[in-house]
């Protein structure tokens, strides 16, 4: 019940935020949409952050305003139709790309977001090169998939950056392993490190941390999470980025559990400055191996 109580709710939070992404991308204000429903703007607010659940006739008439069709509707009317209903079913998503469209509308629907990994930078801080080189390493997706990728980083970069509405504040604590780990070579790691030196610099809500080497235990060892945070009443979420799958969490206990472990390993970080510090050092060593020109 638990489990079935989690797929729920999470299911609620991705119909809100794809549902207000779609409506932004039709270029349809809310009025209008409260107008199709015969409701109040504030209803269409509701449904839009979670609050209120819609109901199938609801969904069917928004959808067709938005003019979406095809996969994306179908998804979204099944997705819904999981919020709503008691019965397990099978968590084998639909299509890869649908199901990371999901993630970026929960992402860029939160109001902020603390991200740790002890090896990988967050996807919307990874540069190209170091993110195609990730993405080539495995052999398994076709050009067409990497370059569809490469477009959805390039596009919650866009979203994390944007000035309205405001973005989420983003908090990333990062292994100093994940500095060293090399990358795509020496060259694209200068230019990655480069890139997140840039990004800190205009990001005024984007606070970065390193955990350095030989920091000791914590609890989240081996583990890339990232937690999401909504206006209540919607729940927050926790995203564990696990191989080959990523999970989902909105269980109050497991996000309780998981923010505290994040708090305990901000402790452990060192301050800003510092970690910027250590960011310019590391990135002298790569420029020192590769001849990368400085980017002064």
């Amino acid at each position: 019940m638990r489990v079935t109580e989690r797929r729920h709710g999470l299911a609620r939070i991705q119909v809100a935020a794809t549902l207000r992404r779609m409506r932004e991308q039709a270029g349809v204000p809310r009025d209008a949409a409260a107008r199709e429903l015969y409701c109040t703007v504030s209803k269409i607010g509701d449904i839009e952050t979670g609050r209120s659940g819609i109901k199938p006739a609801e969904l069917e008439k928004l959808l067709d305003l938005y003019r979406v069709t095809g996969e994306d509707r179908e998804l979204l009317i099944e997705t819904a139709r999981t919020s709503r209903s008691r019965r397990r079913r099978d968590p084998a998503g639909p299509s890869i790309p649908t199901s990371s469209r999901r993630y970026l509308d929960l992402e860029t629907q939160a109001r902020s977001l603390v991200f740790f990994s002890s090896e990988l930078l967050p996807g919307f801080l990874q540069s190209d090169g170091y993110a195609r080189a990730l993405l080539e390493w495995s052999g398994q997706l076709t050009p067409a998939e990497i370059d569809w990728r490469l477009a959805l980083r390039a596009e919650r970069r866009k979203a994390l950056a944007r000035t309205e509405p405001p973005p989420p504040a983003c908090w990333c604590i990062l292994g100093e392993a994940a500095l060293r780990a090399g990358v795509g070579g020496p060259t694209v790691m200068a230019e990655q490190l480069e890139y997140l030196l840039e990004w800190s610099r205009t990001m005024r809500h984007l606070m970065i941390q390193i955990l350095p080497l030989g920091s000791g235990v914590h609890q989240l060892m081996g583990l890339t999470h990232t937690l999401l945070r909504f206006e209540p009443p919607a729940r927050d979420v926790l995203h564990v980025d696990t191989h080959p799958r990523n999970v989902f969490f909105d269980n109050e206990s497991d996000v309780a559990e998981a923010a505290h472990a994040l708090e305990l390993i901000k402790a452990q970080a060192i301050g800003r400055e510092d970690s910027l510090a250590v960011i310019r050092r590391v990135l002298s060593e790569y420029k020192e191996m590769s001849g990368y020109g400085a980017l002064e």
